[in-house]
């Protein structure tokens, strides 16, 4: 049987949760299936995840496209037209691929990019979508063709759509049909994570000679992902003479936001007690030298940080909203908390300083929460099979005209001014990333010596 699935990312930087769990569905499908073949498309220039399917010798295809969730609310339209070209071009592309390959089957990873559905659909072929993010809501991305008739669309290109959570399923269920829905919770290689956590961190997680909690939290720098929270929750602590300590481990996704984030610390004196580990190739470490750790995000699709806490006995503290909130069961392996009351996170953390054998009692049933959602049901297993039932089934299929209709942007760049529509494009991108250097110079140019590297590779 052959699979094809499609990325959207080529992640420079490092994996995200949405290429691991990919990665580790292809390999427990290789695992289950001796007559399983995959091969991927995904997002040009070369990146991380390229790096990875060369590492396990699975063969790929790269394409320079973006999709159709986009950055920022009402694009301009020399950016619609400058990127249109790219992707109608790599759609064009990767129908010749399916139609020279025949897969049995096409699976999509992404909520952000339909290229793969819509040259599936041209062909007929099964199609299958995992949803791991909001996009709008998690992400601030924006959809061009809104939310609601994206989401539809999802469902009418599919077979089979899968959520990473109750909180998404309950979220695409509004929209599409429930038939085509399941839940299925990503599988995280649990024996990986511990090995990897005993290896030695390369920055001090926390201040040396600070006694107190020890709180660890795990994601990209950004307004959206709420380290905020756990600022403000650290100087409620030390006003109620609670000593406790935050490693921030994540790579900065906005210009100066760790600037933004200290300075807030240094105005509740808690300055001192922050340490930003930055991007780390191995972030378990960080939290196997935390006591307990936290999910601050106002809404997060699953929660991969979450369940990797859990596998690492770390009690988590998250937010009430999104997929987290299934994870943690309150006063049994973390607590909850009201997203817009800071104080709430305060207050939950003030009791596991304040209650050391409850912090034991909880270690001990995150892992066991761990173990319950490992439960092959509830995981890749599943899925798999399902996907295995899709072959061989009738599937949706776009009129024959779907094939002009991806050439036409090319066509329309054709027939107008290259160079214009180019120079209109590049005008902006240059205002845009001088403003970003001006307020983050150095993380500005760190930025663009990896993207420069990543197109050289």
């Amino acid at each position: 049987m052959l699979v094809y699935f499609v990325n959207h990312s080529s992640a420079i930087d490092h994996l995200g949760g949405a290429e691991r769990s990919l990665l580790k569905l292809v390999e427990d499908w290789y695992a289950a299936d001796p007559e399983f073949e995959a091969f991927f498309i995904t997002k040009a220039p070369r990146g991380q995840f390229v790096a990875a399917l060369e590492g396990r010798g699975w063969g790929y295809r790269a394409y320079p496209y973006r999709g159709w969730a986009l950055p920022q609310k009402k694009p301009h339209p020399s950016e619609l037209t400058y990127y249109s070209r790219e992707d109608y071009a790599a759609t064009t592309k990767i129908i010749a691929l399916m139609e020279k390959g025949r897969p049995d089957l096409v699976v999509t990873n992404t909520l952000v990019a339909p290229w793969g559905a819509f040259a599936a659909k041209v062909l007929g072929i099964p199609h299958a979508w995992f949803v791991r993010e909001y996009g709008d809501l998690d992400h601030g991305l924006s959809f061009v063709n809104g939310r609601a008739q994206t989401i539809a669309d999802i469902g009418l290109l599919s077979e089979a759509v899968f959520a990473n959570s109750e909180a998404i399923h309950r979220h695409l269920a509004r929209y599409l049909e429930i038939e085509k829905l399941s839940i299925v919770y990503p599988t995280v290689e649990h024996a990986e994570v511990r090995r990897r956590s005993t290896e030695q961190p390369e920055i001090e997680p926390f201040p040396r000679d600070e006694p107190g909690l020890r709180i660890t939290v795990v994601g990209r720098l950004a307004e959206s992902k709420g380290q905020w929270r756990v600022v403000e929750a650290l100087g409620l602590l030390a006003a109620n003479g609670i000593a406790a300590s935050v490693c921030f481990v994540g790579a900065k996704m906005e210009p100066d936001h760790d600037l933004k984030l200290l300075k807030r610390a240094r105005e509740l004196g808690v300055d001192q007690r922050i340490v930003f580990a930055g991007e780390q190739p191995n972030p378990f470490p960080y939290v196997a030298a935390a006591d307990v750790c936290v999910t601050p995000s106002g809404r997060e699709a699953f929660g991969r940080t979450t369940l990797e806490y859990l596998w690492l006995g770390k009690p988590v503290v998250a937010t009430s909203s999104g997929g987290s909130s299934e994870l943690v069961r309150p006063d049994v392996n973390g607590f909850l908390f009201d997203p817009d009351q800071p104080n709430d996170l305060a207050k939950k953390l003030e009791r596991y300083a304040r209650e050391p054998e409850m912090l034991v009692r909880h270690q001990v049933a995150a892992v066991e929460r761990a173990e319950y959602l490992a439960a092959p049901e509830r995981g890749n297993p599943a899925a798999i099979e399902r996907m295995r039932g899709l072959v061989g089934q009738p599937a949706y299929k776009l009129p024959e005209m779907a094939r002009f209709w991806f050439t036409l942007p090319s066509l329309y760049v054709q027939t107008h001014s290259r160079s214009q529509v180019t120079l209109t494009y590049l005008i902006r991108i240059f205002l845009i990333r001088a403003r970003n250097f001006l307020r983050d110079p150095i993380g500005s140019s760190r930025r663009r010596i990896r993207a420069a590297r990543a197109r050289r590779a």
